[in-house]
């Protein structure tokens, strides 16, 4: 069996001190692919390591990264977009053979209750899709706590192929996603599994397979049976199982169609 993880983090402080033996466990498992997603420059300075260890090591196993900033990064990086774009750019094109997306585009308003950086978040993430228009790159969205933020100006770039990575929403925000954006994948983690998700698990039902991906965002969001412990890629099977279970539908089906859909987004 076949197993990706569509958005993942080995190059976090708490994963990539053991982060081969955390790539041969999720091989083990029946790993073929992972995205590593680049948060700051420490992130960055570890996904190169990774990215190139691995292709020496597992020339077979897809490994490779997504760049960009987290929101909560924001106020450090300042209201320079342009400089900002230009420094991802280059890190882009310096990077090619590893560089499948641009993320972490964003509106977070989860812990920003106030909106203070609402405008900041707005303007980067215009940028961010100018810039995946321009090398022609998927783009990977964090969005919590706005939508209609989110929407509002993801709805002006409805030729971009968008990820949605963990999806925080409910069926109605889906069901607007799939009649604005025809090259739309939209990503489930560990907190799908969560007693309260009732909302993602209507949410999955929705959604067409041609657009599901399952991602661990480890070392975040474990599910329900290992909460409250370190995430790690080789628990995107249990993630996978239960989304199988939840959509009840022929498993070889639903395996073939999230792998399609993991390269439809990253390599095509």
């Amino acid at each position: 069996m076949k197993i990706f993880d569509s958005h993942t983090h080995l190059n976090q402080e708490d994963l990539f001190p053991n982060w081969e033996s955390l790539l041969e466990n999720f091989i083990n498992i029946g790993g073929q692919g992972l995205v590593n997603a680049w948060a700051n420059e420490a992130y960055n300075q570890n996904w190169v390591l990774i990215a190139k260890t691995a292709q020496k090591k597992h020339p077979n196993i897809f490994v490779k990264c997504i760049l960009w900033w987290h929101p909560c990064d924001v106020e450090r990086i300042g209201k320079d977009y342009n400089k900002s774009k230009n420094k991802l750019k280059e890190d882009i094109l310096n990077n090619k053979e590893f560089v499948v997306g641009i993320w972490e585009c964003w509106i977070d308003l989860h812990y920003d209750e106030e909106w203070k950086t609402l405008e900041l978040q707005k303007n980067y993430l215009i940028s961010q899709c100018e810039l995946a228009q321009e090398l022609n790159l998927p783009i990977i969205i964090h969005s919590r706590d706005a939508f209609n933020e989110t929407y509002e100006i993801l709805k002006k770039y409805k030729d971009l192929t968008v990820y949605i990575h963990c999806w925080w929403y409910g069926p109605q925000e889906i069901k607007t996603m799939l009649e604005t954006f025809k090259n739309l994948y939209i990503g489930f983690c560990g907190n799908t599994t969560y007693k309260n998700a009732e909302n993602l698990r209507e949410s999955v039902k929705i959604l067409p397979i041609d657009k599901l991906l399952i991602e661990t965002d480890a070392p975040y969001l474990s599910p329900q049976w290992f909460r409250w412990t370190l995430n790690a890629p080789e628990r995107v099977k249990d993630i996978w199982k239960y989304i199988w279970d939840l959509l009840n539908i022929d498993e070889k089906k639903l395996r073939e169609q999230v792998e399609k859909n993991f390269f439809n987004l990253y390599t095509s």
